[in-house]
Protein backbone atom coordinates (compact mmCIF):
# COMPACT_ATOMS: atom_id res chain seq x y z
CA UNK A 1 0.00 0.00 0.00
CA UNK A 2 1.36 3.44 -0.98
CA UNK A 3 2.15 6.18 1.47
CA UNK A 4 -0.59 8.44 0.06
CA UNK A 5 -3.16 5.65 0.40
CA UNK A 6 -2.14 5.10 4.01
CA UNK A 7 -2.48 8.80 4.75
CA UNK A 8 -5.90 8.86 3.10
CA UNK A 9 -7.06 5.93 5.22
CA UNK A 10 -5.76 7.56 8.41
CA UNK A 11 -7.54 10.80 7.51
CA UNK A 12 -10.74 8.87 6.84
CA UNK A 13 -10.51 7.03 10.18
CA UNK A 14 -9.89 10.33 11.98
CA UNK A 15 -12.92 11.94 10.37
CA UNK A 16 -15.16 8.94 11.09
CA UNK A 17 -14.09 9.19 14.74
CA UNK A 18 -14.82 12.92 14.78
CA UNK A 19 -18.34 12.66 13.38
CA UNK A 20 -19.10 9.61 15.53
CA UNK A 21 -18.23 11.75 18.53
CA UNK A 22 -20.39 14.58 17.23
CA UNK A 23 -23.33 12.23 16.71
CA UNK A 24 -23.01 11.07 20.32
CA UNK A 25 -22.93 14.68 21.49
CA UNK A 26 -26.08 15.45 19.47
CA UNK A 27 -27.99 12.49 20.88
CA UNK A 28 -26.91 13.28 24.44
CA UNK A 29 -27.91 16.91 24.05
CA UNK A 30 -31.30 15.93 22.64
CA UNK A 31 -32.00 13.51 25.49
CA UNK A 32 -30.92 16.05 28.06
CA UNK A 33 -33.08 18.73 26.49
CA UNK A 34 -36.13 16.47 26.62
CA UNK A 35 -35.63 15.29 30.19
CA UNK A 36 -33.79 18.05 31.98
CA UNK A 37 -33.50 21.80 32.16
CA UNK A 38 -29.73 21.58 32.61
CA UNK A 39 -27.55 23.21 29.97
CA UNK A 40 -25.49 20.78 27.90
CA UNK A 41 -22.09 21.88 26.67
CA UNK A 42 -21.02 20.08 23.50
CA UNK A 43 -17.37 19.10 23.21
CA UNK A 44 -16.56 17.94 19.67
CA UNK A 45 -14.10 15.08 19.26
CA UNK A 46 -10.66 16.10 18.10
CA UNK A 47 -10.40 19.58 19.55
CA UNK A 48 -10.18 21.80 22.56
CA UNK A 49 -13.17 23.05 24.51
CA UNK A 50 -15.69 24.61 22.09
CA UNK A 51 -16.10 28.29 21.44
CA UNK A 52 -18.21 29.73 24.23
CA UNK A 53 -20.24 32.04 22.02
CA UNK A 54 -19.23 35.02 24.15
CA UNK A 55 -17.16 37.79 22.57
CA UNK A 56 -13.72 38.23 24.07
CA UNK A 57 -11.22 41.01 23.92
CA UNK A 58 -8.63 40.47 21.24
CA UNK A 59 -5.03 40.29 22.45
CA UNK A 60 -4.10 41.33 18.92
CA UNK A 61 -5.64 44.79 19.13
CA UNK A 62 -2.25 46.41 19.80
CA UNK A 63 -0.24 44.10 17.61
CA UNK A 64 -0.82 45.77 14.27
CA UNK A 65 -3.86 43.68 13.32
CA UNK A 66 -6.45 46.44 12.96
CA UNK A 67 -7.39 44.93 9.58
CA UNK A 68 -8.85 41.86 11.29
CA UNK A 69 -12.61 41.90 11.87
CA UNK A 70 -14.94 40.16 14.31
CA UNK A 71 -15.59 40.33 18.04
CA UNK A 72 -13.64 37.21 19.00
CA UNK A 73 -10.17 37.52 17.56
CA UNK A 74 -9.03 36.22 20.93
CA UNK A 75 -9.33 32.88 19.11
CA UNK A 76 -5.98 33.81 17.57
CA UNK A 77 -3.16 33.89 20.15
CA UNK A 78 -1.09 37.05 20.38
CA UNK A 79 2.17 35.14 20.04
CA UNK A 80 3.59 31.66 19.84
CA UNK A 81 1.84 28.67 18.28
CA UNK A 82 -0.95 29.76 15.94
CA UNK A 83 -0.24 33.48 16.29
CA UNK A 84 -0.73 35.89 13.40
CA UNK A 85 3.00 36.30 12.97
CA UNK A 86 3.40 32.52 12.58
CA UNK A 87 0.41 31.69 10.39
CA UNK A 88 1.13 34.65 8.14
CA UNK A 89 4.11 32.72 6.79
CA UNK A 90 2.31 29.39 6.37
CA UNK A 91 -0.10 27.86 3.88
CA UNK A 92 -3.81 27.95 4.77
CA UNK A 93 -4.42 24.40 6.03
CA UNK A 94 -1.08 24.22 7.82
CA UNK A 95 -1.84 27.57 9.47
CA UNK A 96 -5.40 26.62 10.51
CA UNK A 97 -4.18 23.31 11.92
CA UNK A 98 -2.19 25.27 14.53
CA UNK A 99 -5.43 26.26 16.26
CA UNK A 100 -7.17 23.46 18.25
CA UNK A 101 -10.51 25.32 17.97
CA UNK A 102 -10.47 24.59 14.23
CA UNK A 103 -9.46 20.92 14.38
CA UNK A 104 -12.80 19.45 13.28
CA UNK A 105 -12.83 21.35 9.99
CA UNK A 106 -9.18 20.49 9.37
CA UNK A 107 -10.05 16.80 9.89
CA UNK A 108 -12.84 17.22 7.33
CA UNK A 109 -10.47 18.83 4.81
CA UNK A 110 -7.98 16.01 5.18
CA UNK A 111 -10.63 13.32 4.97
CA UNK A 112 -11.97 14.94 1.79
CA UNK A 113 -8.43 14.86 0.38
CA UNK A 114 -8.32 18.61 -0.19
CA UNK A 115 -5.50 19.56 2.19
CA UNK A 116 -2.79 19.51 -0.49
CA UNK A 117 -5.03 21.29 -3.00
CA UNK A 118 -5.83 24.11 -0.58
CA UNK A 119 -2.26 24.38 0.67
CA UNK A 120 -0.99 24.73 -2.90
CA UNK A 121 -3.71 27.17 -3.99
CA UNK A 122 -2.98 30.84 -4.54
CA UNK A 123 -4.85 33.93 -3.32
CA UNK A 124 -8.09 32.28 -2.20
CA UNK A 125 -10.38 32.59 0.82
CA UNK A 126 -11.27 29.93 3.37
CA UNK A 127 -14.30 30.08 5.65
CA UNK A 128 -13.44 27.90 8.68
CA UNK A 129 -16.19 26.87 11.14
CA UNK A 130 -15.14 26.82 14.79
CA UNK A 131 -15.38 23.34 16.38
CA UNK A 132 -18.64 24.02 18.22
CA UNK A 133 -20.31 24.80 14.87
CA UNK A 134 -20.18 21.08 14.07
CA UNK A 135 -21.63 20.13 17.45
CA UNK A 136 -24.69 22.24 16.65
CA UNK A 137 -25.51 20.25 13.50
CA UNK A 138 -28.58 18.04 13.56
CA UNK A 139 -28.19 14.27 13.71
CA UNK A 140 -29.39 14.04 10.08
CA UNK A 141 -26.78 16.55 8.95
CA UNK A 142 -24.04 14.67 10.79
CA UNK A 143 -25.11 11.40 9.15
CA UNK A 144 -24.70 13.09 5.74
CA UNK A 145 -21.09 13.84 6.62
CA UNK A 146 -20.38 10.09 6.54
CA UNK A 147 -20.83 10.32 2.75
CA UNK A 148 -17.50 11.23 1.15
CA UNK A 149 -19.26 12.94 -1.77
CA UNK A 150 -21.28 15.18 0.53
CA UNK A 151 -18.22 15.91 2.66
CA UNK A 152 -16.23 16.96 -0.41
CA UNK A 153 -19.03 19.32 -1.49
CA UNK A 154 -19.27 20.89 1.96
CA UNK A 155 -15.52 21.51 2.19
CA UNK A 156 -15.43 23.00 -1.32
CA UNK A 157 -18.33 25.26 -0.34
CA UNK A 158 -16.10 26.82 2.33
CA UNK A 159 -13.38 27.87 -0.14
CA UNK A 160 -13.53 30.74 -2.63
CA UNK A 161 -11.54 31.49 -5.75
CA UNK A 162 -10.13 34.85 -4.63
CA UNK A 163 -9.23 36.74 -1.46
CA UNK A 164 -12.37 38.27 0.07
CA UNK A 165 -12.04 41.64 1.81
CA UNK A 166 -14.17 43.08 4.65
CA UNK A 167 -15.45 45.69 2.19
CA UNK A 168 -17.15 42.92 0.19
CA UNK A 169 -19.24 42.04 3.25
CA UNK A 170 -20.36 45.66 3.54
CA UNK A 171 -21.39 45.74 -0.12
CA UNK A 172 -23.31 42.43 0.11
CA UNK A 173 -21.20 40.56 -2.42
CA UNK A 174 -22.01 37.00 -3.45
CA UNK A 175 -18.63 35.39 -4.30
CA UNK A 176 -18.39 31.99 -5.97
CA UNK A 177 -17.00 29.00 -4.06
CA UNK A 178 -14.91 26.11 -5.38
CA UNK A 179 -18.18 24.18 -5.51
CA UNK A 180 -19.51 26.67 -8.05
CA UNK A 181 -22.17 27.94 -5.62
CA UNK A 182 -22.45 31.47 -4.24
CA UNK A 183 -22.04 32.61 -0.64
CA UNK A 184 -23.96 35.66 0.62
CA UNK A 185 -21.90 38.20 2.53
CA UNK A 186 -23.45 40.88 4.74
CA UNK A 187 -22.59 43.46 7.39
CA UNK A 188 -24.85 45.02 10.04
CA UNK A 189 -23.14 47.52 12.31
CA UNK A 190 -19.90 45.86 13.34
CA UNK A 191 -21.17 42.32 12.73
CA UNK A 192 -20.01 40.51 9.60
CA UNK A 193 -21.88 37.45 8.34
CA UNK A 194 -21.67 34.83 5.64
CA UNK A 195 -24.88 32.93 4.84
CA UNK A 196 -26.15 34.14 8.22
CA UNK A 197 -23.15 32.72 10.12
CA UNK A 198 -21.30 35.27 12.23
CA UNK A 199 -17.65 35.98 11.46
CA UNK A 200 -15.93 35.47 14.82
CA UNK A 201 -12.60 36.63 13.49
CA UNK A 202 -11.73 37.34 9.89
CA UNK A 203 -9.43 38.89 7.35
CA UNK A 204 -6.68 36.68 8.81
CA UNK A 205 -3.82 36.46 6.34
CA UNK A 206 -1.87 33.29 5.63
CA UNK A 207 0.83 32.85 2.99
CA UNK A 208 -1.67 31.90 0.30
CA UNK A 209 -5.16 32.70 1.59
CA UNK A 210 -7.42 34.91 3.67
CA UNK A 211 -9.22 33.09 6.50
CA UNK A 212 -12.54 33.89 8.20
CA UNK A 213 -13.49 31.89 11.31
CA UNK A 214 -17.27 31.49 11.36
CA UNK A 215 -19.87 30.37 13.91
CA UNK A 216 -21.73 27.85 11.72
CA UNK A 217 -21.04 25.14 9.18
CA UNK A 218 -21.98 26.43 5.73
CA UNK A 219 -24.19 23.89 4.02
CA UNK A 220 -24.51 24.13 0.21
CA UNK A 221 -28.00 24.56 -1.29
CA UNK A 222 -29.72 21.62 -2.89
Amino acid sequence: MGVSASKAQRARRTWVGVIAGLASVTVAATVAACGSSNTVTARPTGGAAPYSGQPSASPLATAGTAAQIGHDCGLIPAKGEGSSSQIGTERAITAASRNPQLSVFIAAVRSAGLDKTLNSGRAFTLMVPVNSAFASLSRTQIVHLHNSGDLLKIVRYHALHARVSPQQFASGDRPVTLLGKHLTLSKSGSVYKVNGATVLCGNIKTANATVYIVSKVLLPPG
